[in-house]
């Protein structure tokens, strides 16, 4: 065997070799399909709605995940919950949604309730904000770790580090 058999052999190695790593990145990376505008909407059996919409959404086996988010809910006394958020994921076959960034729920009642990160369990009802926490209505405002939102806002818990504010109420 010659030096340039060796070269020639070395050089094939090293190709073969940068090729099965191309291959094997590429068989490993899920397909992505990007959607413009995605919109769920969802209303159930027992009347709950929920629309969730993204300026843009990545597409890929069971997960969905979003951009420049906003939507609404509505609870069983008709009242609606609306939402924005920098950016999320929407699990379809768990119906979880997860939000983050700028996460704002807010109702016409000047009801405000911001995290940095919010997970809703459709099926469950729950919603659980982390990080940041902070909620304001007419009467004052709670800032916590984390809070636990369940029966249709009815009931909030809030947890780790909290401290609250209230304002005077006039008679």
């Amino acid at each position: 065997m010659t030096v340039f058999d060796i070269r020639v052999n070395f050089i094939y190695l090293i190709i073969l070799s940068i090729f099965q790593l191309s291959f094997s990145a590429l068989a490993s990376n899920e397909l992505e399909i990007e959607i413009d505008n995605p919109k769920f909407t969802e209303k159930g059996l027992d009347n709950k709605i929920y629309e969730i919409k993204a300026l843009k959404g990545l597409k890929s086996d069971n997960e969905l995940k979003l951009f420049s988010i906003e939507g609404k809910f509505k609870t069983n006394d008709g009242t609606w919950i609306y939402l924005t958020a920098d950016q999320g994921n929407y699990f379809q076959d768990a119906k979880i949604i997860t939000l983050e960034r700028n996460v704002v729920f807010y109702t016409d009642n000047n009801e405000i309730l911001k995290s940095d990160f919010a997970r809703f369990d459709v099926g469950e009802d729950v919603f659980d904000f982390t990080e940041n926490v902070k909620h304001k209505n007419s009467e004052g405002i709670v800032m916590s770790d984390s809070s636990r939102v369940i029966s249709n806002f009815k009931n909030i818990v809030y947890e780790g580090n909290v401290s609250a504010k209230f304002y005077k109420v006039s008679q």
